[in-house]
């Protein structure tokens, strides 16, 4: 960054990763400790692999209780997480994980339209979602639902990170280098290469609050993205014999 925010810089890139990390990978390992201790079918029920796929597939992906509930809140939910899976799936470029060419075959014009343009609109779907997701808790607050402070929390941090990272892409960039620009979080494991160098004061606000986001999953109800398919994959043939 040119000396410019240097203090920033060295705490939210090259200090911060490794205390997200620690944080997260500790938090996650108690969780699935309380998991595993907790008391088992006293039936003796056996794992079923093939049960538990299949509400994985049916429960954490296609959210099936949540469609025979309430269909608006069904639909939500789906674009939410498509809105997650979206974003996460345009990150993953930044660290090198697919490029713009795999989608050269079909055309130079959706490489251009997978990488500059549906982010965008992914981004504000992704916002939408989650504020829908919010007032829908405040107002049902002890009608249908009955929220913990952390149930906000986790909400807002989210939400903030989402909107500061949508102001990069919306703000115009710092510079436009003629190479990549490499940030290094954790050296040879955690690289995000950029082809444009975006505003400082978004950019350090999005690492931020993207950080204390993945530090907080495992203290909250977002634990589930890891519990949602533990759960099913160990208690699969137990829900079967319920009919759950």
């Amino acid at each position: 960054m040119n000396g410019i925010i240097t203090p920033l810089y060295a705490f939210f890139v090259e200090k911060l990763p490794y205390v997200t990390i620690f944080v997260f990978l500790i938090g996650t390992a108690l969780r699935l400790n309380r998991w595993l201790s907790a008391p088992k079918d006293p039936h003796g029920g056996r794992l079923d692999l093939v049960a538990g796929l299949k509400y994985i597939i049916l429960d954490v992906v296609f959210f099936r209780k949540t469609f025979k509930t309430d269909k608006m809140t069904w639909l939500t939910l789906f674009l939410f997480h498509v809105g997650a899976g979206g974003i996460l799936f345009g990150h993953m470029r930044g660290f090198k994980l697919w490029t713009a060419e795999m989608f050269s075959p079909l055309g130079p014009w959706l490489a251009e339209f997978m990488v500059h343009t549906l982010p965008v609109y992914i981004g504000w779907m992704f916002i939408a979602t989650q504020v829908i997701l919010l007032i829908r808790r405040g107002v049902l607050e002890r009608q249908q639902l009955q929220s913990l402070p952390n149930d906000y929390v986790a909400l807002l941090l989210l939400l903030i990170t989402t909107i500061l990272g949508q102001g990069m892409r919306i703000f115009p960039p710092e510079a436009i280098p003629t190479e990549t620009y490499s940030v290094v979080f954790i050296p040879r494991l955690i690289v995000l290469h950029l082809e444009k160098v975006p505003s400082f004061h978004w950019f350090f606000l999005h690492i931020l609050f993207t950080q204390l986001f993945v530090m907080y999953i495992p203290f909250s109800k977002l634990v589930h993205i890891v519990s949602g398919v533990i759960t099913p994959a160990f208690y699969g043939s137990r829900r079967k014999e319920y009919d759950l």
